[in-house]
C-alpha cells in the first residue's frame, strides 16, 4: 500500500510538472506573437525566467498567468531594450566574423581570434543575462556588465549549464514531439536553477561593489 501511495504521489506530481511546462510553453509562444515576434521574444523570455524564478525560490503555488502577464507587461519595454541590443550585437559580431575571414594576413588573424573570444565572452553573458535580469534590479547595461562578470566567476557552473542545456538540446532532437509540450520553458528553467544556485552561494554584492536590489519575490 506505502509503495502504491508513493507510485500515486509520483504520477500526480510528474503530470503537475507536465502541466507546468506545457502552461509556460504555450504562453511564451502566444506572447511572443502577441508582439509580433521581433517585438515579443524578449519580454516573453523575461516572463518565462520570471516564472521560472519563483519556482526556484521554493514556491508551492506559482500563479503563472498572473506572475507572467505583469511580468510581460511591465518589462514589455525595458526587455526589448535589452533583447534588441543583444541581438544587433550578435548580427555585428556575425558579420565582423566573416567579413575577417575573408582576409588573409596577420592583422586579419589577430582580429579572427578577438571576434572568436567576443563570441564566448557573449555566449557566457547570454547564459546569465535573463537569470540576472529577473532576479536583480539595475540599469539596463549594467544587466550585460553584471551577467558577463558572474559567469567568469562561476566558469564551473557555466560549463554545466551548458553540458545540461546540450543535453535537453539532444533529448528534443531525439523526441521532437515533446518540443511543442516543454521545449523552450525547460530549458529556461534548467537555465534559471543552475545559475540560482550559483548565485545563491555568492555574495555577488560584494563582488561587484554594489548593493543590487533584489527583484520581488
Amino acid at each position: 500500500m506505502k509503495r502504491d501511495g508513493l507510485l500515486f504521489m509520483f504520477i500526480i506530481s510528474f503530470c503537475r510538472w507536465v502541466c507546468y511546462f506545457f502552461y509556460l510553453n504555450v504562453m511564451w509562444a502566444a506572447c511572443t506573437l502577441l508582439g509580433g515576434i521581433i517585438f515579443g521574444i524578449a519580454p516573453s523570455t523575461v516572463a518565462l525566467f520570471s516564472v521560472a524564478r519563483r519556482t526556484c525560490l521554493g514556491e508551492e503555488e506559482v500563479k503563472v498567468f498572473r506572475t507572467f502577464w505583469k511580468s510581460y507587461r511591465k518589462e514589455f519595454f525595458k526587455a526589448n531594450g535589452l533583447g534588441l541590443s543583444l541581438i544587433g550585437f550578435g548580427l555585428l559580431w556575425y558579420f565582423n566574423l566573416n567579413f575577417f575571414r575573408s582576409f588573409d594576413g596577420t592583422l586579419f588573424t589577430a582580429m579572427n581570434v578577438f571576434m572568436m573570444v567576443t563570441g564566448i565572452v557573449f555566449i557566457f553573458m547570454l547564459l546569465y543575462i535573463f537569470p540576472t535580469y529577473v532576479h536583480y534590479r539595475m540599469k539596463l547595461f549594467q544587466y550585460i556588465k553584471y551577467s558577463i562578470a558572474l559567469s567568469f566567476l562561476n566558469t564551473a557552473n557555466v560549463l554545466l549549464i551548458i553540458i545540461s542545456l546540450l543535453a535537453a538540446y539532444y533529448f528534443f532532437i531525439s523526441f521532437p514531439g515533446f518540443i511543442p509540450i516543454c521545449g523552450v520553458s525547460l530549458l529556461a528553467q534548467i537555465n534559471m536553477w543552475l545559475v540560482y544556485q550559483s548565485l545563491k552561494k555568492m555574495q555577488v554584492e560584494k563582488a561587484a561593489g554594489h548593493s543590487y536590489e533584489h527583484a520581488p519575490a
